[in-house]
């Protein structure tokens, strides 16, 4: 549910609690992560290693006031997604001055069940800003996209998933000039409905490392897919940005922290566990 990033940061506070993974170089890796950040440039150890680390929060984390947290999700059966109506947003500076990632709560229905949904966004060379995996356009998350001083160009929807395709039409209205792209062979369920009933509107199709893509020169993309297995098949496309060595992927890894994520109350937390409702 999480759109994670995966940051190569050499002595970067972004880097905590390491686990190991084994040789790996920086070039494009084909697999995932879930919320996680890879450090991909070699260590000088007596072995490379590849590190994989959870996002601290001690990078620049930015919190704007509690006004502009408003949100509403008309198309949320069957799955209603919480929030229902305030969503909190958090900006993390990952690489300075050109990747940033914005997180929002994200519960399912009226359980206490809860993540963390990421969107990342890259400003390319071009001044632009790049929008992966767009989270619910309160006007709070807007005003902090706005901050970043740079139009939205891209938006990218890179997976089939409910969770983070619900978003896309409303946040593509925000930047109506910014052009959408999304991930092949869409589908849903219990109902398959097209993009358009969820407000995505001339929608371009991301290809299997397509080098013609207005980013290639800057962000590689590979097609994550299974053969169609129970009610659809597993579709996602994972980037890498070549400047910063940062591979960004969707649903296909979980890591579960040891502390919930800052966008997410402890205090609700400690209420539901306290009241014995099941809490994640």
């Amino acid at each position: 549910m999480v759109a994670p990033i995966a940051v190569s940061s050499p002595k970067s506070t972004l880097l905590q609690n390491p686990i190991c993974f084994g040789d790996s170089s920086s070039s494009f890796v084909g697999g995932s992560l879930k919320g996680l950040c890879f450090n991909l440039k070699r260590r000088q150890q007596r072995r490379e290693l590849t590190n994989l680390v959870v996002a601290s929060s001690t990078s620049s984390v930015t919190n704007s006031n509690a006004s502009g947290r408003f949100y509403f999700n008309i198309t949320g059966f069957p799955f209603p997604l919480g929030p229902f109506l305030n969503r909190r947003t958090i900006r993390t500076e990952a690489v300075k001055d050109c990747i940033w990632l914005f997180e929002q709560e994200q519960a399912l229905g009226f359980s206490s069940v809860s993540t963390n949904i990421r969107m990342t966004v890259i400003k390319l060379k071009s001044g632009g800003l790049w929008i992966h995996a767009p989270i619910a356009p309160t006007d709070e998350c807007i005003q902090l996209i706005k901050e970043l001083g740079a139009p939205v160009e891209y938006i990218v929807l890179p997976t089939f998933a409910y969770e983070h395709k619900v978003f896309v039409g409303p946040f593509s209205r925000k930047f109506p000039r910014a052009q959408v792209w999304v991930a092949p062979r869409q589908w849903s369920w219990p109902l398959n409905l097209p993009l358009e009933f969820f407000g995505i509107f001339r929608a371009k199709t991301l290809e299997d490392e397509d080098l013609s893509a207005p980013w290639a020169g800057e962000i590689e993309q590979k097609i994550l897919s299974s053969p169609e297995v129970g009610i659809g098949p597993y579709v996602e496309v994972a980037f890498y940005h070549k400047p910063s060595k940062t591979l960004l992927v969707t649903d296909a890894v979980i890591f579960v922290p040891r502390q919930p994520p800052e966008c997410i109350s402890k205090e609700s937390l400690l209420a539901s566990a306290k009241n014995g409702l099941a809490v994640s």
